[in-house]
């Protein structure tokens, strides 16, 4: 922690990786939102897809994110979080899924998945936020082809909280 507010404090740039497991692009789109808007907020971002996410632990700062299926991050997601903890990372952490969709449904907060919190708690978590998801209606698989069928298919993600929730992250980090 010390060195990222010596970074700071000293006018370098803090460096914060953005990953994801996404499965139809979008937990991907929201990723892209987030990193986009710390740079905007002057810090140096590499977005990556999880499976890409090879040194985790070489960052100052790590935003982690998954699609939300069946109560279950996408298993590259779940990688990254357990290389962090594994290897002691002990600079701040974020998470974030998406995938509740329907208007009711989408602005729920949906637990995270026991091994996520079971290696989330031995990382500085600084927040985890649910986000609404997106089914398209050209979804493939089965599940999502059945639930397109019910109607089912919009998008619920909100860019806008997700803008505000990505400021956060630098106004704390600023604060550092």
């Amino acid at each position: 922690m010390r060195d990222v507010a010596s970074r700071l404090k000293g006018g370098k740039h803090v460096h914060i990786l953005v990953t994801y497991g996404t499965k139809m692009g979008g937990t991907a789109e929201i990723a892209k939102r987030i990193a986009d808007t710390l740079g905007e907020e002057k810090f140096s971002v590499t977005l990556r897809p999880a499976k890409q996410a090879q040194h985790p632990e070489e960052f100052d700062a790590v935003v982690v994110g998954s699609a939300l299926y069946g109560l279950r991050w996408r298993r590259e997601a779940v990688r990254v979080v357990k290389r962090l903890a594994t290897a002691g990372f002990q600079r701040p952490v974020w998470l974030f899924h998406s995938g509740p969709i329907g208007d009711e449904e989408a602005g729920d907060p949906q637990k995270f998945p026991a091994v996520v919190e079971k290696h989330a708690g031995m990382l500085d978590v600084r927040d985890r936020v649910t986000f609404g998801g997106r089914l398209a209606e050209d979804a493939g698989g089965f599940i999502a082809r059945s639930m397109v069928k019910q109607g089912r298919a919009g998008d619920w993600r909100d860019f806008s909280q997700v803008e505000v929730w990505a400021k956060d992250i630098a106004a704390e980090l600023g604060r550092q």
